[in-house]
């Protein structure tokens, strides 16, 4: 049997090998249909209208030729409708139309319509449908569907999942130059999934796709460059370069991307066998990171200030962020705030203020809170000594996993008379039930 490709899959290079790949899957690979010269002349009017930015004259005519059966102008309508350009944005009637167009062997209609079937949008979610027409468009050369493929065969999204298929795919679409796939790809190798774990290839892979995005005139892509600064900070497989780690997870953490920033905050506050510890650089990257809403960098940049390392000290924005952070959902500053004013460090001494910062936090299950609240009662700070008040709060603290709470409640019970002990388990059952 003979196999003849159509012209837009070429002979060479990762086309024809998706061509090959989508052949074994029975799907086909052609260009579309083709305008003759009276459909162009009769899509003329309406591609004048859109170019002087008619909109709504272009999509008339638009719907004018395609109501006739021209492929090309149902393409150029579900656009229009995808884009709300002459009309109300409308994903059904969009989907309807690219639907007409990839029925009629428009390849340009295929991805879009993919996305409509993948994400539920115009048309009922149908990943085995998405995944047809995916295979389709990357046929027709689409690098972006192609990835779209590997994500669907790795995940399992249409069928069982595949990672060596998924791995071929990605190839396929990194080779023909989307970054994301090339991302991706130097992740399997790094990892070792559906290929064999070589790092040199995932420090490729990284580079590439880096470089990729930044040829594209955007910042570069960001997740290459964080991927790139970790695999030369650890030196697994591949020869260990600190200055050259910190510089891509600078560049991705200047490009925006959070996580290379507060990757570079904890690295500067702690310091490493390899990098030494810079406190005014770890408040510039933690600060970087709090500013777009990380709950854990706001928390690490109240420390800072709360102990005046790399800035001036400054209780009031200490415990500033400290409730960002709590907000932000790390709630183990609940316990910091208190300790901040339980020692009125930089903010006016205040157990009364302590206390309420303990309780907030005892009531999200902070075990540190929780041990913090035994501690007041015990002492009686912000609150009447309460020696079984105590025990019931270490009791608690001990549950969430606090390590220190053992002794403290091996003490206090050798202390307290049987009845109060008794009465601290029951209060501290009684607390739980109703608050964790």
């Amino acid at each position: 049997m003979t196999i003849r490709f159509g012209r837009g899959c070429g002979t060479r290079g990762w086309l024809s090998l998706a061509c090959a790949l989508l052949v074994a899957t029975s799907l086909g690979c052609t260009r579309g249909p083709q305008s003759n010269r009276i459909q162009s002349m009769m899509l003329e009017p309406a591609r004048d209208a859109e170019r002087i930015g008619n909109y709504e004259r272009a999509l008339e005519l638009y719907k004018d030729v395609a109501e006739d059966g021209v492929v090309s102008a149902q393409y150029r309508v579900a656009r229009f409708y995808e884009k709300g350009q002459g009309t109300p944005q409308n994903d059904a009637e969009a989907a309807r139309w690219y639907e007409a167009a990839a029925n009629a062997g428009e390849t340009r209609a295929y991805a879009p319509l993919a996305r409509y079937y993948e994400n539920g949008k115009g048309v009922p979610q149908d990943d085995v449908r998405a995944y047809e027409l995916y295979l389709k468009a990357a046929a027709a050369g689409d690098a972006s569907s192609a990835f779209k493929v590997g994500q669907f065969l790795e995940k399992g999204r249409a069928g069982k999942a595949d990672p060596a298929a998924a791995a071929r795919y990605y190839q396929i679409a990194a080779d023909g130059g989307d970054d994301n796939a090339q991302l991706t790809l130097g992740d399997l190798y790094r990892n070792g999934n559906g290929v064999a774990a070589d790092p040199a290839a995932a420090e490729r892979w990284y580079a590439t796709a880096a470089a990729t995005a930044e040829a594209k005139a955007r910042d570069g892509n960001v997740y290459a460059q964080d991927r790139l600064g970790q695999l030369y900070l650890e030196g697994k497989g591949v020869p260990k370069d600190p200055k050259a780690g910190v510089n891509w997870l600078n560049t991705a953490a200047v490009n925006g991307y959070v996580w290379a920033q507060a990757r570079l905050g904890r690295l500067f506050e702690r310091g490493s066998s390899d990098v030494q510890a810079n406190p005014e650089m770890a408040r510039r990257y933690f600060e970087m990171a709090a500013a777009q809403g990380e709950a854990n960098s706001m928390f690490a940049l109240g420390r800072l200030y709360a102990a005046g390392n790399g800035v001036a000290r400054d209780g009031p924005r200490a415990a500033e962020l400290f409730q960002q952070s709590a907000a932000g959902g790390a709630t183990y500053a609940y316990a910091a705030l208190g300790d901040l004013y339980a020692a009125g460090d930089g903010v006016p001494q205040d157990d009364a203020e302590a206390l309420r910062w303990y309780k907030e936090g005892a009531l999200h299950g902070e075990a540190d809170a929780l041990l913090k609240l035994g501690e007041a009662y015990e002492a009686g700070r912000g609150v009447p000594q309460d020696p079984a008040g105590a025990l019931m709060w270490y009791i608690l603290a001990e549950q969430q996993k606090n390590g220190r709470a053992g002794d403290r409640i091996e003490r206090l019970t050798a202390e307290l008379d049987a009845a109060d002990v008794s009465r601290a388990e029951d209060l501290a059952e009684a607390w739980r039930r109703g608050n964790l």
